[in-house]
């Protein structure tokens, strides 16, 4: 029984650290995607052809916001992370070296349960961030599939433009399946937590009435 739930507690800590580390690259995705849109406009200055002051005021709030929200963004999974690297080591370690005791799995339950409570907005919007962004790596996907579909034809034969669009498909799609699934799974394992954090709340309830009533 104890093995049977040291194997759960692993899969809903691994679970747990694919899904911050999902959402580290895409906040990471979103400063590069930021910075690069600053940089380009500028470009446009430097080369004698800006675009529009419209256009340019846009584009550089849009980049000044992409960079901002994902630097925060990786700090914040960073720190998430950094929260469970107690639990993980400890993992790792014990579990290496044999049978887990009851009382060692018990600690590292309260202790995620606890990290969980602390910062489950968040978690619950890396969710959501981890499922937006498998859509929209699924649908790029479709459209480089698409786009290859439409461009073979009027291309003299597979050449190298038309090779990597097919190839860029299989591995957007991938990469957005993998990542929805991910978070999909996580959404399970948390609706688990929420559970523990409903009857740790009722214990600690029942424990402060019955302290009051002495």
């Amino acid at each position: 029984m104890t093995d049977h739930t040291v194997q759960q507690f692993g899969k809903e800590l691994r679970s747990f650290v694919v899904l911050i580390l999902l959402n580290m690259a895409f906040g990471a995705l979103a400063l590069a995607f930021g910075m690069q849109i600053i940089i380009t406009t500028f470009l446009h200055y430097a080369a004698g052809a800006p675009p529009s002051p419209v256009i340019s005021t846009v584009r550089i709030l849009t980049g000044i916001t992409g960079t901002c929200i994902g630097f925060f963004w990786v700090l914040v999974s960073a720190k998430i992370l950094r929260g469970l690297r107690g639990i993980r080591h400890e993992y790792r370690d014990s579990t290496g070296a044999g049978p887990v005791p009851a009382e060692t799995l018990t600690g590292w339950i309260v202790a995620m349960v606890a990290h969980y409570r602390a910062n489950r907005t968040l978690i619950w919007r890396m969710t959501f961030i981890s499922i937006a962004g498998g859509i929209f790596f699924l649908a790029l996907g479709i459209a480089n599939l698409v786009q290859g579909i439409l461009a073979f034809p009027a291309a003299a034969g597979p050449g190298f433009d038309v090779i990597a669009i097919f190839g860029a498909a299989p591995l957007n799609a991938g990469i957005g399946l993998v990542t929805i699934s991910f978070a999909v799974r996580f959404r399970r394992y948390a609706g688990t937590w929420d559970v523990r954090l409903k009857l740790a709340g009722e214990g600690e309830e029942s424990l402060k009435e019955a302290l009051e009533s002495r």
